[in-house]
């Protein structure tokens, strides 16, 4: 199986950015074809990494109802529940 391009990056201990390094590859594999391959443009590279956000499930709007990514009624429930649990440990000791 082959490796993909992020893990030869990770593999080469490189000191290059990831944008840099695919740069130096890319024209270094088209040295050996003898094709010159235009660097990639902002643009492109912005349109698809908004397109990769959507696909993968990236939401840009904040929403109220989660506390770390967790339900904040699934929060106040489970805090009730600790702090209940606290108290009546401390109920039972002093009686």
């Amino acid at each position: 199986m082959e490796k993909s391009l992020n893990q030869k990056w990770k593999e080469s201990g490189t000191t290059l950015s990831y944008k840099e390094w695919r740069i130096r590859e890319d024209e270094k594999m088209a040295s050996f074809d003898g094709v010159k391959i235009p660097p990639p443009s902002t643009e492109n590279l912005q349109n698809a990494t908004k397109e990769m956000q959507n696909k993968g499930g990236y939401k840009n709007e904040i929403s109220n109802q989660t506390i770390f990514g967790i339900n904040k009624y699934v929060l106040i429930f489970g805090g009730i529940i600790i702090v209940g649990a606290i108290g009546y440990k401390i109920y039972k000791k002093t009686k």
